[in-house]
């Protein structure tokens, strides 16, 4: 559970939010990178690039969103929605459970890296509890990203195999 934000920490939340949203381009090139040169990824070889960022950039607006607001359940009800999206077409792009895992933690991997960066270059002070209810708010986010998708994934399964 996210604990109640301070004024300093919902502050420190939306500057971070703006530092990603800058680098968002990036985020989703670095992520694409990462995804395209790995090797237990073999599922995201044949996807355009259109089908490969399938809902990762609107999954980043919500990241900020929830960055600068973390209790707002409209964002957390879209989050869910992308996220379970997400999970079904990645199931029907012949994706198995642990490659969905993967790229998920792919993204959330490149996300850290840009936390470090804003860390060093915009906010020396971000540790103790500014920087730490930002990082509870953006694993708990991909925590819930990864959650969805899968059940949404293994839903899609059943379905299928009970028609079949």
């Amino acid at each position: 559970m996210i604990p109640n934000p301070s004024p300093e920490q919902e502050i420190i939340g939306c500057s971070l939010s703006n530092f990603l949203s800058d680098r968002r381009q990036n985020i989703v090139a670095e992520w694409m990178a990462a995804v395209r040169h790995d090797p237990a990824l073999p599922a995201a070889d044949g996807l355009t690039v259109t089908q490969l960022k399938d809902h990762i950039p609107q999954i980043l607006d919500d990241l900020n969103r929830t960055l600068c607001d973390a209790f707002n359940q409209e964002i957390k009800d879209r989050t869910a929605w992308c996220a379970a999206t997400h999970g079904h077409i990645r199931w029907e792009q012949h994706y198995d459970i642990s490659q969905l895992i993967r790229e998920i933690a792919d993204l959330r991997s490149v996300v850290i890296y840009h936390l470090a960066e804003f860390h060093d270059d915009r906010v020396p002070s971000f540790n103790g509890r500014l920087g730490g209810f930002a990082m509870v708010v953006v694993h708990s986010f991909f925590d819930l990203i990864i959650r969805i998708s899968v059940e949404q994934f293994v839903a899609s399964s059943r379905t299928i195999q009970r028609l079949e």
